[in-house]
Parts: structure tokens; sequence; C-alpha cells
């Protein structure tokens, strides 16, 4: 079966932050575990990137990230984050809002010019639906936990020829949950803490990488011989 995993960057790397105390993973890791015995024939990443001029720091880091990314094949979809000034409540012990509802309370706050991700989740499913009618794809792993990208095996079925692709969704799976199947997917599957740990992405990216490091962990990958197509 021919795979192509389409990854939320943000969702799941948020989601892993969460469940496993560390976010990233490198993308062509993650989707073949995720294809398991399938023939993975291609990987995309999309995400949200920090603009130079609001965060140069974090913009840097990424652009990092993303190029190593790039040397192991994988496709990378940004869009720039969108910036807005918002106040952020400071004061953590603020108690659960469900429990007072209704009730006024004084806190401290601090104005933030906070990025934000704004059509990267639209951008994802209409990429990954449109790769769902190419035919040299069997089956295609949505690697999101968001709710929007349910839309896409529906949409799916509405086109013709393609009726026989899988999609499947991957999502995040904290060590004391079960997981639940989707009824909007085909089928869905765990990245789990055995997934997430074959996975790890642990290069420091605030500091420039080293070059032959880089070297050999493309080589160890083996990227040269993958059926991932650049």
């Amino acid at each position: 079966m021919r795979v192509g995993v389409f990854i939320d960057g943000q969702n799941v790397t948020i989601g892993a932050r969460y469940a496993f105390g560390h976010g990233n993973m490198h993308p062509l890791l993650l989707a073949r575990a995720l294809a398991g015995d399938g023939e993975l024939v291609e990987v995309r990443y999309a995400t949200g990137i920090p603009t130079a001029e609001v965060d140069q720091d974090r913009h840097t880091s990424e652009r990092r990230r993303h190029d190593l990314m790039l040397a192991t094949d994988v496709v990378v979809l940004e869009k720039p984050l969108r910036y807005r000034w918002e106040w952020m409540i400071r004061d953590r012990s603020l108690p659960n809002p469900y429990e007072h509802q209704g009730e006024v309370r004084k806190a401290r706050v601090k104005s933030r010019n906070r990025g934000q991700e704004k059509g990267v989740d639209v951008w994802l499913a209409l990429d990954a639906l449109v790769m769902c009618t190419r035919q040299d794809l069997d089956c295609v792993i949505v690697a999101s936990a968001d709710r929007d990208l349910d839309l896409i095996p529906d949409y799916l079925r509405m086109i013709p020829v393609n009726e026989g692709t899988k999609v499947v969704q991957a999502r995040i799976l904290d060590d004391d949950r079960e997981l639940r199947q989707n009824p909007s997917y085909d089928e869905t599957i765990a990245i789990d803490r055995e997934v997430f740990e074959f996975a790890r992405d642990d290069f420091e990216y605030d500091e420039p990488l080293d070059e032959a490091e880089v070297a050999r962990f493309v080589t160890r990958l083996g990227v040269e011989r993958d059926g991932v197509r650049d």
C-alpha cells in the first residue's frame, strides 16, 4: 500500500509536549512509524512560522528545524504567523471558570503581541484532499487531532474514482488514555510514547547546527535509499 503522511505541525507538537514533556519529532521518522509496512511515498509538514520582524530568534530556530526536514525529503509548508496585541492572564491561582460561572474577579494581566496560526488547518486539509486524489497514493494518514480536518474523508468520497482511498487519522495518545476510533476516518491510530520515542527530535535549534552532525543524521536515516519523493 502506497502511503502519504500529512502532519499538522503545531497540533502534533503541542500535543506531544503535553503528553510526553517534549514536542519535537522528526517528521520522516514519525511518518515511517505511522506507515508501518506500507510504502511511504510522501511526507508533508504544514505549520505556521514566526516572522523575523516580530520574533527573530524563534524565526531563526524554526528555520533551522525546517531546513533539516527538507534535508530528509520532507515537504515543508510554511505560513507566517499573524500577530495581534492581547491581554494574557498572569494569575495562575484562578479557579476553574466552569465551577465559578458568572463570577467577576480581579486578576493580573500582561499585554503581549501574540502570534497565531491562521488558515494552516484549512491549508493542510486542502493539500491533503488534493493529494488524496493522486493515483500514486492508496492511503493518506492525517496526523492531527483537529476536528476541522474530519471533513477530509467526506469530501474525498464525493470525488469520483477516489472512493477506495483509505484515510487514517493519527493522533497523540497520552499514557493513561485509551485510543478511541474517530468515526469520520476509516481508522484511527495512535502516536503513543513508543512512536514518540522512535521519532523524537533532540536537536538544539537555538544555535546553528553542526553540519557534520546533520550529515551523519541524514546518512543514518538512509534518506538516499528512501522511497519518499523530494
